[in-house]
This record gives C-alpha cells, structure tokens and sequence, in this order.
C-alpha cells in the first residue's frame, strides 16, 4: 500500500508539474508576439493602393468639378455700342482654377453708313470669336469671391449689306471681312447663388492682332467689355 501510494504521488506531482511548465511556456510566447507586432517597420501597409508620395490633380484629397455658362457682354466699335452674347463650358480644379472653352458671337444690331463704297446702303458687323478659357478663382467659397478670367483665340469679323434695304439694294451681300487673333483678360466678382449656381459681374479688355477691314482701324475692336455671366454646375 505504501509503494502504492508513493506512486500516486509521484504521477500527480509529475502532472501538476507538466501543467506549470506549459502554462509558463503560453505566457512567454504571449509576451513574444506583442513585442514582435510592437517593433516598428518601414513597409507600408497594405490597404489595397499604391502610395509613391506624389501629389496630383485626382489625389484623395483633390476636389473636381464643372459648369457651363450663358453670358452677355456690351462693348464698342468705331464709337457704336455693340452685344455679344456667348456659351462656356469649364472643368474646376480644387475649387480654384477653371479650364475650358468659351465662344462669344456678336448680335448684328450695329449699323455704320461708311463701309459700302457704293454709299447707297449701310452695313451691320457680323462675327465672333472663341478658344481656351482659363479662370483662377481666389476665397471660392465666400459669399462674394473674385475670378480672374482669360480667353485667347481666334475669330472673324466681317461687314454685310444692310438686310432691311435688300427691297431696294439688293442687302445682306458680304462687303468685306478678316480673321483675327486675340487674348482678353478680365476680372470678375462672383457671388454663389446656391450650390449650383452663380452669377458673375465683370470687366475685361480685349486685345487682338491681324484685323484688317475697309475703313476701319486696325485696334477697332481693341475694347473694353462689361460682362453677366450665369454659371450652372458643380463647384
């Protein structure tokens, strides 16, 4: 019995111990895995996307948006008040910069009796230009904010017989007409309507090259323009 016994002892004691040395062995190999998830490393995380550090215009944080535009300028030419009306479509960066195209196209309202060499009819000026648009727009998202608008391009211009005399004369025939290049810089205040709309007032100069018409000054459309413009899009 006493051989029995000191037996019995001998196992127990032995398991107790096996249960010591693995419950020691299960913390240290806990305390290992959060050292090693602890240690930093240069790698970066995988989240799916590749980060080289460089910035650009579709980044994460890069806001895009757009609109297009109905507006109406007064001008003059050869001391006669002339309207333009014209379209402009626009992609907005960042709410801080427009890229795009504009076209503005003269409405033949304005008569001059010293164009036709025949003196019998008056002539109406006809014509429009276009091209790249580009628009820095500063404090985008105050009420009232400034634009400042560039348009260059091309455009044509040319006189045609008064139409209202074609009973008589024969009118609406194409008395002369030219191509031209120009730039027109501006400055504009801009108030946000809503989020979709706004409107801007404004002033700009016009500066062309190459225009040549009968009896007509060569920086003849050389002028300023008091502008409207309705913007409709996303800003």
């Amino acid at each position: 019995m006493a051989v029995i016994f000191c037996w019995s002892n001998n196992v127990r004691g032995g398991e107790i111990g096996e249960k010591i040395s693995l419950g020691s062995k299960s913390r240290a190999y806990n305390v290992l895995v959060q050292k090693t998830e602890s240690i930093p490393t240069d790698e970066p995380a995988k989240s799916g996307k590749r980060d080289n550090g460089m910035e650009t215009l579709s980044g994460d944080n890069a806001h895009s948006g757009g609109y297009g535009a109905l507006f109406f300028k007064g001008s003059s030419f050869k001391n006669t008040s002339i309207l333009m009306m014209g379209i402009r479509g626009a992609w907005v960066v960042n709410r801080s910069f427009g890229l795009g195209i504009d076209l503005n196209g003269l409405l033949p309202i304005s008569k001059y009796d010293d164009v036709d060499p025949s003196g019998f009819s008056d002539a109406i000026l006809l014509g429009g230009y276009g091209g790249l648009f580009l628009e820095p727009v500063v404090w985008s998202k105050k009420l009232v904010h400034v634009t400042f608008p560039i348009s260059m391009g091309a455009g044509w211009l040319g006189y045609v017989e008064d139409w209202e005399d074609e009973y008589y004369y024969g009118g609406g025939d194409l008395l002369d007409d030219d191509v031209f290049w120009y730039i027109e810089p501006g400055i504009n205040a801009e108030v946000n309507v809503t989020n979709y709309f706004r409107i801007d007032i404004g002033i700009s100069k016009r500066f062309t090259q190459d225009l040549s018409l009968y009896n007509t000054p060569s920086d003849a459309f050389d002028k300023l323009n008091y502008s409207l413009t309705l913007k409709f899009g996303g800003f």
